[in-house]
């Protein structure tokens, strides 16, 4: 029984983290890639902890424990760093709100605050490998990447497909995603208008059959509304896009 005490005294936090880590990127890779198909796209501020975490194993014991109650005890890391983590999320949001970034920004200083504020002297002390800080913040971030959909209210693969299959189409195959810039390679002078909220993601591109005849459709996934469909017999750009 020792010798598990021992065992959690020294990685409990460590183990902790990895999991908590994993289960946040295999959430991640869930979202972005099978309900969004990379419409939301995975940032680099996802591998920023693996990278804390190296360069705190890479200390020495004594260096480890140090910057753990420099991190604990500083005012900076207090009262300064959640309100810079919120301004980021805050900018991130106005410019990218489809995009996961604020809300990695939203946890890190949401969890940095809760900590100092109420559960600094709640989780228990298992290890010195690792900050409980950390700890609070990929708690946070699960919670966020798994609310992300109905944050956003952005529209799945699945739901857009679905939208297809009320108008009447037949044989609904998503194909690829586009950019807003792209819209005018393949509508050229006939560009359909978006609006603000359509900007700032990409679009869905489906093939279908619309009373027997084939054709593309492109569905906005912050909007939910079909930005255009379109023959692919008169639309060459978008038929090579589709088949490709």
């Amino acid at each position: 029984m020792e010798g598990k005490t021992s065992f959690w005294n020294r990685y409990g936090l460590m183990l902790l983290g990895i999991l908590l880590y994993g289960i946040d990127l295999a959430l991640i890779i869930f979202v972005t890639q099978r309900l969004y198909k990379n419409i939301v796209e995975v940032s680099f501020v996802m591998a920023l902890p693996p990278i804390y975490f190296v360069f705190w194993l890479m200390r020495g014991k004594e260096g480890r424990e140090k910057r753990r109650e420099d991190e604990l005890n500083s005012r900076l890391s207090r009262w300064l760093v959640p309100p810079l983590f919120f301004a980021m999320a805050l900018y991130i949001w106005v410019e990218m709100p489809y995009m996961l970034e604020w809300g990695y920004s939203l946890a890190m200083g949401a969890g940095t605050l809760l900590y100092h504020a109420c559960l600094r002297k709640r989780i228990p002390g298992w290890g010195q490998r690792i900050s409980e800080i950390y700890i609070c913040i990929l708690v946070l971030e699960f919670f966020l990447i798994l609310s992300f959909p109905l944050i956003t209210g952005m529209k799945t693969v699945n739901q857009a497909e679905a939208i297809l299959t009320r108008q009447g189409d037949e044989d609904i195959h998503y194909t690829a995603n586009i950019s807003p810039s792209e819209l005018e390679r393949i509508f050229k002078a006939d560009v359909p208008e978006l609006t603000r909220s359509e900007k700032k993601t990409g679009f869905y591109v489906f093939s279908a059959l619309d009373q027997g005849e084939a054709v593309g459709v492109i569905v906005s996934p912050a909007s939910g509304r079909i930005v255009r469909q379109a023959a692919l017999s008169d639309n060459l750009v978008l038929d090579l896009m589709i088949h490709q």
